[in-house]
């Protein structure tokens, strides 16, 4: 994946150029004669690189280093395109922040001008600007100054067009439009884990968050830590029997059970194990029907549902329940669309089972298994694919946090299920691209992100979003554009 700073290609940069013209992604691919999935990879790379949230970033990133001329981009405009066309509108951008980047070689070499954002150096530098040509910028700098003024007083807004450049992976049509996210952050900093991991097993048991096992030092781990949201504290526990990665668990009264999970001799184990939040002790229980990795575990009622995953050589599709009171496991209707890195939560009497993989793309696939008749059905889809993600219940909404196994993610989702829609949230900017295999738990105000990967990189973060401030609900931001 690209990171933040590097170079850009002499592609990516062609690829800016015609950005720059307003063009949309299937216009660029045919002057380039590459397809729209190239071409949406490399504006993926090309957002990485610059840091840039949006297409009109890009563009002023372009105009401020150079590699954009001004004059160049009407002639660029295809025949017949009107005043308000989309060409039009990116020229207009344009010729209002054409002074910015021509003041630059105005300034001392020695006091070069401050950049806002790290961008990729220029791959091919432009002449200097003659004499006539820094008199007008800086003529047409002072005409536009009062309109700039106002402009930097609206409040910074996130990413709009940007979306449409990060397709489904599997290459369907381009997600919708968003509307930006305008509110202060809710996400807040807490005590670090102990020990950086990923693919953890997260559950709340009396206020308190368990945290067993996951991926530590690249091998499984059986450690279990206990999170106090009231002290911002964590303590240990007794470490579980079969040190495990890539499962779940859940608390059904007082017991906290974790089912399957790979471990360090499989890629899938049957094992299930509890933990009695009374004595502190492991207790092992009758074995999952197959082994399964990177499936989904919540609890309703009395019985343990295990949802997707990946056994042995294949992806899973059965369901399964555990009756805590016979002890017994029994298998109910197949998830529709099977996949693994698939997250799930309870809302409504119902089992969401949200996002996943199958191992070539990620999905945006939501689907809930109606508890009461037993049977599933359809719920809309997510903006855009997400594995390795996870998913929080707060009040009567879900929340869809990471993902990005293969393709950028710079935002979270929240479903409301009377409407059926996702609408975007906002994601902590040092974990926008891809903030993967997390362990998520939920609260009655407030969500835990705990753990993950960035970039390969394990995770010690505990991160808090803060849904509830005084028990009084702040409303979704809308993702419609005529609302």
């Amino acid at each position: 994946m690209a990171e933040p700073g590097e170079p850009l290609t002499e592609r990516e940069l062609e690829v800016v150029r015609l950005l720059a013209t307003g063009v949309s992604n299937k216009e660029i691919a045919a002057q380039l004669h590459v397809s729209p999935n190239t071409v949406r990879v490399h504006l993926r790379n090309i957002f990485a690189k610059l840091e840039a949230r949006s297409r009109t970033e890009v563009t002023m990133i372009a105009v401020r280093n150079g590699w954009v001329d001004i004059t160049a981009q009407a002639e660029l405009q295809p025949p017949g395109a009107s005043a308000d066309s989309p060409v039009a509108d990116a020229a207009a951008t344009l010729n209002m922040l054409q002074a910015i980047p021509v003041i630059a070689p105005m300034v001392s070499p020695a006091a070069p001008a401050a950049q806002p954002t790290p961008v990729a150096p220029n791959p091919q530098p432009l002449p200097s600007p003659t004499l006539w040509q820094r008199i007008a910028s800086l003529a047409t700098l002072l005409a536009i100054l009062p309109l700039m003024v106002i402009l930097l007083q609206r409040p910074a807004v996130e990413a709009s067009s940007a979306l449409d450049d990060f397709a489904p992976a599997d290459g369907s049509s381009d997600p919708p439009m968003v509307t930006p996210l305008v509110e202060s952050s809710r996400w807040h900093l807490r005590a670090s884990i102990r020990t950086a991991r990923t693919r953890p097993a997260v559950a709340v048991a009396r206020g308190d968050v368990y945290v067993v096992g996951g991926e530590v030092g690249r091998a499984p781990s059986g450690e279990v830590l206990i999170y106090d949201p009231q002290r911002d504290a964590w303590r240990e526990a007794a470490s579980k029997p079969t040190p495990v990665m890539n499962t779940g668990a859940a608390v059904i009264g007082d017991m906290l059970y974790v089912p399957g999970g790979a471990t360090a001799d499989s890629p899938a184990t049957d094992r299930v194990e509890a933990l009695n939040l009374t004595t502190g002790e492991w207790e092992v229980l009758p074995p999952l029907p197959r082994p399964l990795a990177g499936h989904a575990v919540v609890a309703f009622g009395d019985r343990l549902y295990v949802v997707g995953g990946r056994t042995l050589g294949s992806l899973n599709s059965a369901m399964f329940a555990f009756d805590v009171k016979s002890g017994q496991w029994m298998s109910l209707a197949s998830l529709p669309t099977p996949r693994s890195q698939l997250a799930a939560a309870v809302l409504n009497g119902r089992i969401y089972a949200v996002g996943g993989y199958d191992g070539r793309q990620e999905y945006a696939t939501c689907e809930y298994f109606q508890i009461a008749t037993g049977q599933w059905a359809a719920c809309a889809p997510m903006t855009i694919p997400r594995g390795g993600l996870g998913l929080a219940q707060v009040g009567s909404v879900l929340y869809a946090v990471g993902g990005g196994l293969s393709g950028f993610v710079g935002f979270n989702e929240r479903y409301d299920a009377g409407a059926d829609r996702w609408v975007p949230f906002e994601t902590p900017a040092q974990r926008m691209g891809d903030w993967r295999y997390i362990g998520v738990a939920s609260l009655p105000t407030q969500f835990y992100v705990i753990g993950g990967s960035t970039r390969g990189v394990p995770l010690a973060d505990n991160y808090v979003y803060e849904v509830l401030n005084y028990r009084t609900f702040l409303p979704a931001f809308q993702s419609n554009p005529d609302q």
